[in-house]
């Protein structure tokens, strides 16, 4: 599946963030879950928005807090993602 610019760009942002042993299986459980949200949406490509939003809900529970300040960096308010923040 395609992958927006904007997608691969924060997608690399935000594991950066991320401790390098968590790092492959949050990367592997975003994609899939980005593609996978992409497809119910009869999306052609996965959208920055999608990939933030797939990212959130891979990366375990611990761990999220650190991403609210890269999405803000980036001019991406964290509270449009709260239920991915949420979610287990």
């Amino acid at each position: 599946m395609k992958w927006s610019d904007e997608a691969n760009e924060i997608m690399a942002e935000l594991l950066r963030e991320l401790p390098a042993p968590s790092r492959p299986l949050v990367q592997e459980a975003a994609e899939l879950r980005a593609e996978t949200l992409t497809e119910e949406a009869a999306e052609d490509e996965v959208s920055m928005e999608t990939a933030v939003q797939a990212f959130v809900e891979s990366t375990p529970a611990d761990l999220r807090q650190r991403l609210k300040h890269t999405l803000t960096y980036h001019g991406i308010d964290p509270e449009d993602y709260a239920t991915a923040f949420s979610s287990e």
